[in-house]
């Protein structure tokens, strides 16, 4: 016994503990304890009752109880917190698409003329695969997956979408400018290919417009300048100010009339008439691709068109991918997802990718091995491209890194 007054003794596996003094043999283990102590029996040990068994949660020590309810709970915790939503996008590799072929028995660009050559090889759009586009959507487990994944990206919501947009606003925001990027591949195309586009007065915006023009006008002069497409139009505006008035010849209803109007002012300081335009083409296209939404595939229908009209084979029988919005004077324009565009274009097959001159700094250095890439502004720089891979020289043609 020590100074304290308390005997100490130890616990093996093997024989029960013998604490020194008499009577110490016939103490029970205090493993076993308590025992069934009501029938203590005649000492034979055929006849004494067997020890209760003690519950396994009752042998552990304050501090492995502890730690286990403390392990226990950051779990929980953490199951809760990687459940949660964040405020992100997370953009990965999408599908590609064949602009002069088909998706599911409908072609990608109908047009009600065979083209002049045969078509060998592809001209690939490129898509991003987008997770999280309704608000909470994205879970911090996601987040976490997609920071690790080289090949995806995340992208804060608000950068993308207005926070407080409806499911149905954003799909027919997407619709809606997949069209509009249709509309003006169409007329980038046929202005390359030298035929005439009509340029119509789709809706007046500023006061001046809505005083002397409707919708549907035709456009047919500019302060006497005629008007065979938007890229005339444009390089006329371009030389008028700003807030000066011009003569506008239009056509309606089967006749032609002059009126004046006032020009606005665009954001960029130049002449603008004061309203949207749509067009009326020589050759009637439409469009098979469903379900994919914004204006990053302008470029890649724009020489799909200028493929299946024009007198030359573009691809080669190569597989090229690419991407870029387009306006309808032909400029290529930057879009979202470059890297991820990317790596599903090399995912699919694609040789060569058209990249917007204007996405380089981003796509620099990430270029997936063995696809090469092309910077490009323009359809003509496109098309021109293009032809130098057909006829070998595509040594000239220059990339985004170096």
């Amino acid at each position: 016994m020590g100074d304290n007054g308390w005997v100490s003794f130890e616990i093996s596996s093997g024989q029960p503990a013998e604490a020194p003094g008499a009577g110490g043999a016939d103490r029970p283990d205090p493993t076993e304890w308590p025992v069934d102590v009501t029938d203590p029996g005649d000492g034979d040990p055929a006849t004494e009752p067997a020890p209760r068994p003690v519950a396994w949660y009752r042998r552990l020590r304050p501090r492995t109880i502890t730690l286990v309810a403390a392990a226990t709970a950051t779990l929980a915790s953490g199951a809760v917190l990687f459940t949660m939503p964040v405020p992100y996008i997370l953009e990965t590799p999408g599908p590609t698409y064949d602009t002069l072929g088909s998706d599911n028995g409908t072609e990608l660009i109908q047009i009600e003329q065979e083209p002049s050559h045969e078509i060998t090889g592809q001209l690939r759009l490129t898509t991003v695969g987008a997770f999280g586009t309704d608000p909470g959507s994205l879970s911090l487990f996601d987040l976490v997956t997609g920071y690790f994944d080289k090949e995806d990206a995340l992208v804060p919501y608000d950068l993308i979408y207005p926070r407080h947009s409806s499911a149905e606003e954003r799909e027919a925001q997407s619709a809606a400018q997949m069209v509009s990027s249709q509309d003006a591949a169409a007329a980038a195309a046929f202005e390359y290919l030298n035929l005439k586009v009509s340029v119509l007065v789709a809706e007046p915006q500023s006061e001046a417009a809505k005083a002397v023009l409707e919708p549907a006008d035709e456009l047919l002069r500019v302060n006497g300048q005629a008007i065979e497409n938007f890229g005339a139009l444009k390089q006329i505006m371009d030389q008028v100010a700003a807030g000066s008035e011009v003569e506008l010849e239009i056509s309606r209803d089967g006749a032609t009339k002059t009126v004046s109007l006032m020009t606005v002012e665009s954001d960029e300081g130049k002449a603008m008439l004061g309203i949207t335009v749509e067009f009326r083409f020589p050759v009637e296209v439409k469009f098979g691709l469903e379900n994919i939404g914004g204006p990053s595939a302008g470029s890649m229908f724009a020489l799909g068109i200028i493929d299946k009209l024009g007198p030359d084979d573009l691809a080669g029988g190569r597989v090229i991918a690419g991407t870029g919005t387009v306006d309808a004077d032909g400029t290529i324009g930057p879009i979202g997802g470059i890297r991820q565009k990317m790596v599903g274009a090399k995912r699919d097959g694609a040789e060569v990718f058209l990249a917007p001159i204007a996405n380089c700094e981003e796509a620099a250095g990430h270029e997936p091995d063995g696809l090469r890439v092309v910077a490009v502004s323009s359809l003509d720089d496109a098309v021109a491209a293009l032809a130098a891979l057909r006829s070998g020289e595509a040594d000239q043609l220059s990339g985004c890194s170096g």
